[in-house]
């Protein structure tokens, strides 16, 4: 062979089992054997300046050598090709390509029958399902198809020319097969500074779920002081998993987290378990306990289970952070059987239920305890389309209601209604009429009060609508309008039920859904009598893909009579022949602006009694501006609600809420608070403030330092609290939080000692 002059190219293509040939432009091929390869991987092309040997043994390629084997690519200045050993040198700004990792550096020896090899003075990069990782190592070892190790490397996910945060190890494994990496004397960097060094561990590849420390949590809160938290991630099975949070509360002490949750193909469960030994405060052990399981016994019985206890009223005060469970008054005990069937077209179905109550009193507003549920049972049958017109639901009730001050005693209940639809294009009707009887067994009454009671009353009624469309040009553009007129009419004699007992009755909310309604009580222990007629309109504006832009509703409830059922024998009665007028308006201002707005108003005072009025500007993720008011004459409610997510400068958002009550002159919930996104890390800092009880404040504050690719250290809870608080708040590092929820991503490094 000769070398050929080194600016002409040349292209050797190797083929399995067929002749070799060279080729070349515009100087003639030089010759070469034919030979078939040893257990080839597919055609080999080699481009380069120069090149020369036999290609069934080895060929060398010089200047601007290309080399290509299936999913393997090597650019270089110098290569040399053993094809009977499938051996590769190359030398000379390398650059090698396997699938989609990309890998840089001078020297490159590598084996493509086994996949194995040494590059040294690698830099690469690999990209990932959420995160590209990109780093160097002074020697850089092929172990397979699928691993690779790290001599003297590191990584980050950072762009080039801005790691701001880097591992450095020692060696550094990958095995993309199993998804988990081991680090031998590795130490984690941001700006330069060591923050975590970690002799040995590993780590999960793309937040896969494997067993290790999460995120260090902390928060500091004015009843709980300083609070620090490393949680343990136990992977037990694909389908079961347990959380061990153990913390400490600089005002409280100690106190251990546990979360266990568990899937099968019939069942579902979380079970969690919080224990303090000694609260320094109070002086005394304090725990939580919540268990949710939902089961499928068999197609038609399934099953379900939602028991909660705390060892204490002021448990969620003391020890929680978040609105809903400070403001939590009563924990449900519940446990239910749920058979479900068919016969001839004719569905039936019979629940069984027993709920108990644990309440949690605030001595500065008390509430009575709820009655218990000692069983009760649901049961009834439904058929439709009988005749090819009527539908016909009988249901059930059986329940015995216990309670340690109040009259108790047993309900049963039957509600047998039929009703024959009628359904056409642009109008509907409905006529519907129905039984309530309920029958009851009392004890420990009051002095006259009967132990034996029951109530039949029947009733009927008339629902219908009519729906008109017309097209409209609003600013140039076509769009639809509809008017949908509805009425609906009741009618309820009345009974006497004064001396019945209120297991779990209460009067409606008065709104827009209520007065479709046919009785005006919740519960099954008041049926109201009525003889009125409702009459309601809304008009929706509708773009040419249906999608609503602007729409409008009013009504108002007639009556033809006065009221006489009341929820007590001295709750005030209505006497007025019309209700109140219920109107609201909402829909888009633009593509960006929302609004919406509904008011309660009384004509014959001349007033509103309740309203509200909202509006959100929402032009892009993260850039998010909402604000509203309320007021209800009643409960004495004004209160101010503005949150937002903005960005303020490059990377830096502002978050807040301020949630006041105007009447009673206090913050109900603050929270104010920013947020940096660096590209490769992001930074959440918040300030709250709640109203956790009657005249008692919490305060707390709260950081997370998230690193994308690689986990975090802070408190998972401030992005729980962000999205609940603030109506449309978005992570800035969407791509990190998507794939799993902060609380249940593994750190990726789990220290071994």
């Amino acid at each position: 062979m000769r070398h050929r002059p080194a600016r002409v190219a040349a292209l050797l293509i190797l083929l399995s089992g067929a002749p070799c040939a060279w080729a070349q432009a515009p100087a003639p091929a030089s010759p070469a054997a034919s030979a078939a390869a040893v257990k080839p991987k597919g055609p080999t092309t080699i481009d380069a300046q120069s090149i020369e040997g036999v290609s069934e043994l080895e060929v060398t390629a010089r200047g601007r050598v290309e080399f290509q084997r299936e999913d393997l690519t090597v650019y270089s200045e110098f290569l040399r090709f053993n094809q009977e050993f499938g051996r590769i040198e190359a030398d000379g700004g390398v650059r090698f390509l396997r699938g989609s990792d990309r890998f840089f550096g001078s020297r490159l020896r590598y084996n493509t029958r086994d996949d194995t090899g040494v590059f040294e003075g690698s830099n690469y990069i690999l990209p990932g399902e959420t995160t590209t990782m990109r780093g160097k190592a002074e020697r850089l070892e092929f172990l397979g198809k699928d691993r690779i190790r790290l001599v003297q490397g590191m990584f980050t996910t950072c762009e080039p020319g801005k790691e701001d945060w880097r591992f450095e190890a020692g060696e550094l494994e990958i095995d993309n097969e199993k998804q988990v990496g081991t680090v031998r004397d590795g130490r984690f960097k941001f700006f330069d500074t060591t923050l975590l060094p970690l002799p040995y561990g590993s780590f999960s590849l793309d937040n896969q779920r494997k067993s290790g420390f999460l995120s260090p949590m902390y928060s500091q809160n004015t009843r709980r002081g300083l609070e620090l938290a490393v949680p343990y991630y136990w992977n037990i099975a694909p389908e079961r998993d347990l959380t061990l949070t153990p913390s400490f509360m600089t005002k409280r002490g100690e106190q251990l987290k546990s979360d266990f949750r568990y899937l099968d193909r019939t069942y579902t469960g979380n079970l969690r378990y919080d224990f303090m030994p000694h609260d320094h405060v109070l002086r005394t052990s304090r725990s939580a306990f919540s268990l949710l399981h939902q089961q499928q016994i068999t197609p038609q019985l399934s099953g379900s289970l939602d028991l909660n206890q705390v060892s204490d009223a002021r448990y969620f005060v003391d020890l929680a952070s978040q609105v809903r469970q400070v403001s939590t008054g009563i924990l449900q005990q519940m446990g239910a059987l749920n058979y479900s069937g068919g016969v001839a077209g004719i569905g039936y179905y019979f629940n069984t239920m027993v709920q108990r109550w644990q309440t949690l009193q605030d001595p500065l507003a008390p509430i009575t305890p709820p009655y218990a549920r000692l069983p009760q049972f649901n049961f009834g049958t439904a058929k439709n389309d009988i005749a090819g017109r009527f539908d016909v639901v009988l249901p059930g009730e059986f329940v015995r209601f216990s309670h340690p001050t109040l009259v108790e005693g047993t309900r049963l209940s039957l509600n047998p209604t039929i009703a024959a639809p009628i359904l056409a294009p642009g109008y509907f009707l409905t006529p519907k009429v129905g039984v309530r009887y309920a029958d009851y067994r009392l004890t420990h009454t009051a002095p006259g009060q009967p132990g034996r009671q029951s109530v039949s009353l029947p009733w009927m009624s008339l629902d219908s609508g009519m729906i008109f469309e017309r097209g409209v040009n609003w600013f140039g553009e076509s769009l639809s309008q509809t008017l949908e007129p509805r009425l609906f009419y009741v009618y309820a004699p009345f009974r006497d039920q004064s001396r019945i007992p209120l297991f779990d009755t209460g009067v409606t909310d008065f709104n827009y859904a209520q007065i479709f309604t046919e009785n005006r009580f919740a519960g099954g222990d008041r049926f109201g009598d009525a003889n009125q007629i409702t009459l309601a309109a809304s008009s929706r504006i509708l773009t040419p893909a249906g999608e609503e832009l602007l729409r409008a509703t009013v009504g108002q409830r007639y009556y033809f009579s006065d009221e006489r059922v009341g929820i007590t024998p001295s709750a005030a009665l209505r006497t007025r022949d019309q209700s109140d007028l219920l109107a609201s308006l909402g829909g888009r201002l633009g593509r960006n602006l929302s609004f919406d707005s509904a008011v309660q108003y009384n004509p014959q005072l001349s007033r509103a009694e309740r309203y509200s009025v909202s509006a959100r500007f929402a032009p892009e993720i993260a850039k998010v501006v909402s604000a509203s008011y309320r007021f209800n004459r009643d409960t004495r409610l004004k209160q101010i609600d503005i949150a937002g997510q903005w960005p303020v400068a490059p990377g830096w958002y502002a978050l807040g809420r301020w949630n006041y009550s105007v009447s009673d002159s206090r913050l109900l919930e603050g929270i104010a608070g920013l947020e940096y996104n660096a590209g490769c890390w992001v930074f959440r800092g918040a300030f709250q403030r709640i109203q956790a009880a009657a005249q008692t404040s919490s305060t707390g504050v709260f950081f997370q330092l998230e690193f994308n690719g690689f986990g975090g250290v802070g408190s998972d809870a401030i992005t729980t609290m962000l999205k609940r608080s603030i109506p449309g708040y978005a992570v800035t590092n969407p791509a990190e939080g998507a794939l799993v929820p902060p609380s249940l991503r593994p750190l990726p490094f789990e220290q071994v000692f």
